[in-house]
């Protein structure tokens, strides 16, 4: 059961900190900074940062759980076998991060800054990426079925191989992506086809 009232951090400097293997519940860090933090296989659940600075650190093989990542900062950040669920990423930025392998389940991206990111493969199944920045992002080979991509960002985003399937996409995806191979229901291959100016005919 959450406690009443989560332990609060606020302005803490967790720079350099060696914090492997950790298990947080039920805390809120707000405008702290974790540079170059050792925080790997770091399990949290039901746990807020806000404005936290996770440049350089080492986030690998964490384990996150309706935990929210609300405009932090993600640059040259290790998140590569570490896990996301039912969690939210609102407003954060990832520059330089090494990202793959990782997993994605029911996971908020809105606002998310993932420009020239690599998620080759990944599977992003049910997220959400409502105006998500995904310029010159690569997601060949990504599954995202049902994903919500309204108003997303996707000049030059390669897609190729991708499977689309039920995605909600604005009209622009469809001349701005790069999508040979991709995999497309009949009424998306309408909203393409028109896109490019072409009309349909049954």
């Amino acid at each position: 059961m959450a406690p009443d009232h989560p332990e609060e951090f606020v302005g803490e400097d967790f720079a350099d900190a060696r914090l492997p293997r950790q298990n947080w519940h039920d805390r809120h860090y707000t405008g702290c900074n974790f540079r170059d933090a050792d925080l790997s296989e770091l399990r949290t659940e039901r746990v807020v940062f806000t404005d936290c600075d996770f440049t350089g650190a080492d986030l690998s093989g964490s384990h996150h759980t309706v935990t929210a990542f609300r405009s932090c900062t993600f640059t040259r950040t290790r998140l590569w076998h570490s896990v996301f669920r039912s969690s939210s990423l609102l407003g954060s930025a990832f520059e330089d991060c090494r990202i793959r392998p990782i997993e994605f389940d029911e996971v908020d991206f809105t606002l998310v800054s993932l420009g020239k990111a690599d998620l080759r493969g990944v599977n992003l199944t049910d997220c959400r990426l409502r105006e998500a920045n995904l310029v010159d992002a690569d997601l060949r080979q990504t599954v995202l079925q049902s994903v919500d991509l309204f108003g997303a960002r996707t000049s030059g985003l390669r897609l190729e191989g991708a499977d689309l399937r039920g995605a909600h996409v604005d009209a622009a995806l469809w001349t701005s992506a790069k999508l040979d191979g991709a995999k497309i229901e009949m009424t998306q291959a309408i909203a393409m086809a028109t896109a490019h100016g072409l009309i349909v005919e049954p």
